[in-house]
């Protein structure tokens, strides 16, 4: 049995075969191309290059692509599990135990670039497999949450639930987070992130509060509208490598002739959707900001416009935007990543007159953290059914874009 560095002390690896280690880079150069470029841009040929081996010799380690995607998913929540293990045999108390857990989730996310695989591949899993990885991340959940409520009675196990879920979806965002922050800094925030998260008081929901109601798809009248409005429910169920031309048109009420009088392939209705949302995004917190009139009504208007658009039916594209833009040419995605970069620039604005000693990269990342939690708590459904839970985000993203361990430090 060897064993793996960790900051909080070491995670027991069990010893490999030579065969083992083979199959083991084959999986560690895929993940790598999986994360670059996409699961479906990589080609058994490219994983083979990238360890030295032809593809055919790769078929002797794994039946195929779709064997290594599983296996390097498994891999990630078998060593997440080591964690709660370790975790839980070295803490003395709850609290402890957590913070060794979130330690250790710091360490490999910053040192690495887990969470892509984790985030956006797992998608192209068939169903069995999905739900399987479903169950782990609430077993995470859960996990996170639990510990929670042992640490704290007070809090409810119906609120942290929520926090559980905030925390692991922060890890899960790292690569988004990272930007040109070093692996040390990075866990700094990452921690006074979940530390904020942890210790965020919910709003209790009105006595009348109801659920967020789920926004009911808009049916345009004109042609070109309707595909891209089908295609974006398309894409955002099954993702955009596997929609067909031919399931927009059935899903528009067209023909496929008739569609291609309007739009030259799926590739410009991505596009077209993308630019929409993030120029979208753009102009409706410009018309909020024009009201602030100083950081703190700035940030507080950035918030509750995100809330707003992340619960409603443009919160479709912001899922979207995470999992696709990669299937987009280069030039397209410079385009798209540089209005992101003029909102985000924003955030960063009003997080850094408001804390007063962070640098761009810091509060670029602690802008990044708030977007992600927020994407991706109103993209579980169960959650964003939850009575109150716009209120609940406001208090949350506040708590992430200031966390006091770095504002005070």
């Amino acid at each position: 049995m060897t064993s793996r560095p960790n900051r909080g002390g070491t995670i027991p690896v069990p010893t490999t075969t030579r065969g083992q280690q083979r199959s083991e880079q084959i999986v560690r150069a895929a993940a790598f191309l999986f994360q670059e470029t996409g699961y479906q841009n990589v080609s058994i040929d490219q994983i083979g290059a990238a360890v030295g081996l032809t593809g055919p010799a790769v078929y002797r380690h794994f039946k195929g692509k779709y064997g290594i995607l599983v296996r390097a998913l498994r891999d990630q929540v078998d060593l997440v599990e080591q964690l709660t293990l370790y975790a839980d045999t070295t803490g003395e108390t709850p609290a402890q135990q957590l913070e060794l857990f979130l330690d250790g989730l710091a360490d490999i996310t910053a040192n690495g670039d887990e969470s892509t695989l984790w985030r956006r591949e797992q998608r192209h899993l068939e169903v069995a497999e999905q739900h399987e990885m479903v169950d782990y991340f609430r077993g995470f959940r859960d996990y996170i949450a639990g510990k929670i409520v042992a640490a704290d009675p007070t809090v409810t196990p119906d609120r942290a639930e929520l926090l559980g879920f905030a925390v692991l979806t922060v890890f899960s965002n790292t690569s988004t987070i990272r930007g040109n922050l070093q692996p040390d800094r990075l866990i700094q925030l990452q921690k006074a992130v979940f530390h904020a998260i942890i210790s965020c008081p919910l709003p209790e929901p009105a006595p009348d509060a109801q659920p967020e109601r789920k926004p009911v798809p808009w049916r345009p009248a004109g042609r070109r509208e309707r595909i891209i409005e089908v295609s974006t429910q398309l894409f955002d169920e099954r993702g955009f490598y596997d929609v067909r031309i031919d399931d927009i048109a059935r899903a528009a009420e067209m023909s496929v002739a008739t569609l291609y009088q309007h739009v030259s392939g799926k590739a410009q209705v991505l596009r077209a959707i993308l630019e929409r949302g993030a120029e979208g995004l753009l102009y409706v917190s410009a018309d909020a900001l024009a009201m602030a009139g100083n950081a703190h009504e700035a940030l507080d208007a950035l918030i509750r416009v995100y809330v707003r658009q992340a619960l409603g039916i443009h919160g479709r594209i912001m899922h979207i935007l995470t999992r696709d833009l990669l299937y987009l040419s280069e030039d397209e995605q410079v385009s798209l990543r540089e209005t992101q970069r003029e909102y985000v620039a924003e955030w960063v604005d009003a997080i850094r007159t408001l804390s007063g000693n962070l640098s761009g990269p810091e509060a670029r990342a602690l802008a990044h953290a708030v977007i992600g939690v927020l994407t991706d708590v109103t993209q579980a459904p169960d959650l964003r059914a939850r009575p109150g839970i716009g209120d609940e985000l406001v208090a949350l993203a506040h708590a992430i874009a200031l966390p006091t361990e770095l504002i005070d430090s």
